[in-house]
């Protein structure tokens, strides 16, 4: 009966998130992880394989940690001349634009769900996400 007092009190001491899972602790800098799994295993293998070609590359660049810091005016700091190569952007999305709702200045229905939506103190043809929707859905439209 004590053995199994005892063991209860060990098992409610692990931690559990909402779920019933356990958290394990964070690991420590330098500290290899312990997966047993082959295909985690060459998972691990690959990032640290990649983790190496990236600081290659920036040595080869002779970009150091200390040139990629922001400062507070949100500029890139340091003392490095060399820049990273130009990232391209993707062309801007066509977005639906939502119809006005006659009678009712700053409201708009939806061009998805046709639902009122306040859009008061927004600018005309800003792109606004629909609120019926989660952000994950990245349901936008534009304010006529």
């Amino acid at each position: 009966m004590a053995a199994l007092i005892c063991g209860m009190m060990f098992s409610s001491c692990v931690p559990y998130d909402e779920y019933g899972r356990r958290i394990y602790p964070p690991k420590k800098p330098g500290q290899k992880s312990e997966v047993t799994d082959p295909k985690q295993q060459e998972i691990e293998a690959k990032r640290e394989e990649m983790r190496k070609k990236e600081e290659q590359r920036k040595k080869e660049l002779g970009i150091t940690d200390d040139t990629m810091k922001e400062t507070p005016d949100g500029t890139a700091g340091g003392t490095g001349t060399s820049e990273l190569p130009k990232q391209t952007t993707t062309p801007p999305k066509n977005h639906p634009v939502a119809a006005a709702v006659p009678g009712k200045p700053g409201f708009v229905f939806s061009p998805f769900n046709n639902k009122v939506v306040d859009v008061r103190g927004i600018a005309s043809g800003t792109l606004v996400a629909d609120p019926q929707y989660p952000a994950a859905d990245k349901k936008h439209f534009r304010v006529p």
